[in-house]
């Protein structure tokens, strides 16, 4: 969502990995991966200016045609801690993709024997390019403000996370068939907040994604509700946190999608399930699309750690 964010991150690492299949009920459905990896570099003082360092890959095919891309970016930040309690970033995304579409697949219209498509009669059907790979550019800020407290036995954390991040600067070339055009550039803003109740194992999770490419937007906001079942150990770091939540989120006029996650040390499981009720609910019966993410995340949670790190 934002190459700004890159090693934000008050840890050593944290890798994501997501896969979504959509629409099933419309026959070969969008199926996608996305991974992540990245961490904070130069950072022994976290209270210092030091950098981050990531990448991400995305798959996406469609269809009988297994039309889609695959991509893969570098992600690099500079990160400033401008007081106490919040710190700014700016970062960059630079990579390519590939899209690809395989007609091997397709039946055609004159293939049809009366009683069924014979894929042995020729389609008659020649495209000048299946395949073709282009260049890309991102770039973002992000801000992150946080005056949580550490307590010996839990954390009270409050915390704001504002993004704004804007791709395909280069607006690369696309070309599908006979037709060349450029891809537009596409703008990204998020907040997020994370708020512990305080006295409590309870915290609030709001968050707001706005999307724009082109005539397209996208908006989707919800909240969760995150329950604390196991504190970490605050002196020897052998024991991290574990919490379960439930939330929803609410992409406007198209989907309801509610989710739930599970921590359990330094790894975190999500499950969320797409309602779909724009117009398109007449074909996909309400169906969206089911989606599971595992993050593997280290943090610096022990006090002696974190005092060998300055």
């Amino acid at each position: 969502m934002n190459p700004g964010s890159t090693g934000v991150y008050s840890g050593y690492v944290r890798g994501i990995i997501n896969y979504k299949n959509q629409w099933m009920a419309m026959g070969k459905a969008f199926n996608t991966v996305a991974a992540s990896v990245d961490m904070p570099l130069f950072d022994k003082n976290e209270k210092k200016a030091h950098m981050g360092a990531g990448i991400n890959f995305y798959s996406d095919k469609a269809g009988d045609s297994q039309f889609g891309l695959t991509e893969a970016n570098l992600c690099v930040s500079a990160i400033l801690p401008v007081s106490k309690e919040s710190k700014f970033s700016m970062g960059l995304s630079f990579g390519g993709a590939q899209h690809k579409i395989n007609l091997a697949g397709l039946s055609w219209g004159n293939q049809y024997d009366g009683q069924g498509f014979n894929t042995a009669i020729n389609s008659n059907e020649t495209v000048p390019t299946s395949s073709f790979f282009y260049f890309d550019l991102g770039a973002g800020m992000y801000y992150e403000y946080s005056n949580g407290k550490v307590k010996f036995e839990r954390n009270e954390k409050r915390k704001m996370d504002v993004g704004v991040a804007y791709f395909h600067i280069n607006q690369p070339t696309q070309k599908y068939l006979s037709v060349t055009e450029k891809l537009y550039g596409k703008l990204v803003v998020n907040v997020n907040g994370y708020f512990d109740k305080a006295n409590s194992k309870t915290a609030f999770l709001p968050s707001l994604i706005y999307f724009q490419q082109g005539k397209s937007t996208e908006i989707t906001a919800g909240c969760a509700i995150r329950y604390r079942y196991k504190n970490d150990t605050k002196i020897t770091g052998l024991l991290t946190e574990s919490a379960i939540g439930i939330g929803v989120y609410y992409r406007y006029k198209d989907a309801i999608i509610p989710f739930v996650f599970l921590t359990i040390g330094d790894f975190s499981f999500g499950v969320s399930y797409d309602v779909n009720i724009s117009s398109y609910k007449t074909t996909t019966k309400y169906n969206g699309g089911a989606e599971i993410s595992l993050k593997y995340h280290i943090l610096k949670g022990a006090l002696f750690k974190q005092k060998n790190m300055i």
